[in-house]
């Protein structure tokens, strides 16, 4: 496989956060930095599930290309074409960018005084929050983004959070570069794949998540807050009596249980999101 195709690009980034570890300078709040890195990655392989098919066409110039062909795939031919290559540019800035991160890693380690032993993910994470990281995983494994031996592999150590911080600002940058590319009936299947990733999810990790997700994930954010609204507002139980004219109101989730008395005269109408 060509190491610079898009395909092979998108898989050496997503495999990139499997090899990127946290010293301990990072061990007060690891469980908040290593999951920083865990939403960056479920991000891409999101946006890698939409894109997959057309990052992954094998390109014939001397085949031409028949109109109903096109109409049958749901867009043109050209737009496809469009989309690949600017994604193509995007994952390669994207390669620089980790390519750089860890020139930076190997040159502050070099400098480093302190034990450079990486902080354990599986220790340094409390038990509540690894259920985050297992879905995530969970989600990942059905993508099959995981399971693609690539031609380069990368690992380093971060030692300063500065230099973590910027890499998250960079890489979220350029994944919504990669999302915007893609139409809005396109882009909602972004959305849809990311309710995949917090089916689950309790309400105390949709809280932690929250706060997780800020700039580095603006569309899982939309969602963890959709989920909290809906865990909110079901489970609720309400008493009225002697009440006159109209009361109005949203509800979620199922109507069990309503009595209006023997005798009465109410009306009720109910409509379902």
């Amino acid at each position: 496989m060509d190491p610079n195709s898009a395909v092979n690009l998108f898989y050496f980034a997503i495999n990139c956060f499997n090899g990127i570890q946290l010293a301990r300078t990072f061990e007060d709040d690891f469980a908040t930095y290593q999951l920083k890195l865990d939403i960056l990655q479920i991000r891409l392989s999101r946006w890698g599930e939409v894109a997959r098919p057309i990052i992954d066409k094998k390109e014939d110039v001397d085949k031409p290309v028949l109109k109903d062909e096109n109409v049958a795939a749901g867009r043109e031919e050209s737009d496809d074409t469009d989309i690949r290559k600017k994604a193509h540019e995007i994952l390669h800035v994207i390669h620089d960018t980790v390519t750089k991160a860890k020139r930076d890693s190997e040159r502050d380690a070099r400098k480093w005084n302190q034990d450079r032993e990486p902080c354990d993910a599986e220790s340094c994470v409390p038990s509540d929050l690894k259920k985050i990281r297992m879905r995530f995983k969970a989600c990942l494994r059905r993508r099959k983004v995981q399971m693609v031996k690539v031609t380069q592999s990368i690992q380093w150590v971060f030692y300063k959070k500065e230099h973590f911080e910027k890499f998250v600002m960079d890489m979220s940058g350029l994944m919504s570069n990669l999302e915007s590319l893609f139409l809005e009936d396109d882009r909602r299947k972004f959305h849809e794949l990311s309710k995949e990733e917090c089916v689950g999810m309790s309400k105390p990790n949709l809280e932690e998540l929250k706060e997780l997700v800020e700039g580095c994930d603006p569309l899982l954010e939309v969602t963890v807050d959709e989920n909290l609204q809906d865990l909110t507002c079901s489970g609720t139980y309400i008493t009225q009596s002697y009440n006159s004219g109209m009361v109005t109101g949203i509800h979620k989730g199922d109507v069990n249980g309503v009595s209006n008395g023997n005798n009465n005269r109410t009306r009720n109408y109910w409509g379902r999101r």
